[in-house]
């Protein structure tokens, strides 16, 4: 047990290290990245358990194939296309990779949790007046909470922790996030270790947070159904 207490490290790398610039980076596009990919994986995810097309097996092995496709392999087209539409160096080519990254996985976890929602709740609101918009807001919906719940904070997890997209896409040291200030630590001539280990229980605290609430949400009502009996 180190001998005295000292919380020098954590003021240190908070201000002459920016890590207060990078938490804030990061918070934005974890939060932007939830959003997304939530409100997009939610619509997808609706219309693959809702609907039948002629390319839907298809086109949910394509979601499935695309899991495999390392995010390293994508960096060369993206940074074309960002650099395209003059994105590189901005937190949106970052929100923007991060959520197209996260959309099949999630969007097949959605569909899933919608399969089962009896479609007869459904139905009974249609025949009590409600159009499919309505009845999605007021009866599905809320029972999806614990999967969009779950889905979200995957997302916002996973952009969060992830280091390669921000590393590539951004420059600036006021754009950076917090696994590209971590990585600003280390050097080929020395480490400090100090300062490295008050950034990381910086980094890891807010995945902690998130994760003790996926698990109360998970527990509680992971496959929660509306009707009994």
């Amino acid at each position: 047990m180190p001998w005295p207490i000292t919380f020098e490290h954590f003021e240190k790398v908070w201000t002459e290290r920016s890590f207060g610039t990078y938490f804030a980076n990061s918070v934005l596009v974890g939060v932007a990245t939830l959003l997304m990919t939530t409100l997009v994986a939610l619509a997808g995810g609706y219309a693959l358990a809702r609907f039948d097309f002629k390319i839907k097996r298809a086109f949910m092995l394509a979601l499935l194939c695309s899991q495999f496709v390392p995010g390293a392999l994508l960096l060369v087209p993206l940074f074309e296309i960002f650099a395209e539409l003059q994105m590189i160096n901005s937190l949106g080519s970052v929100i923007l990779a991060e959520t197209v990254f996260q959309l099949p996985l999630s969007m097949i976890l959605i569909s899933n949790f919608i399969k089962n929602v009896p479609y007869s709740l459904e139905e009974a609101a249609w025949v009590d007046g409600c159009n499919r918009m309505t009845a999605f807001r007021i009866v599905v919906l809320p029972l999806l909470r614990p999967g969009l719940i779950a889905v979200g904070s995957f997302a916002f997890v996973h952009s969060w922790n992830h280091f390669l997209f921000a590393l590539m896409f951004l420059n600036n040291q006021d754009k950076q996030t917090i696994p590209v200030g971590l990585n600003s630590l280390m050097s080929a001539d020395s480490v400090d270790l100090g300062a490295l280990a008050a950034g990381g229980i910086i980094a890891a605290v807010p995945v902690v947070i998130v994760f003790a609430f996926i698990q109360k949400w998970l527990i509680t009502g992971f496959s929660a159904g509306a009707v009994k009996g």
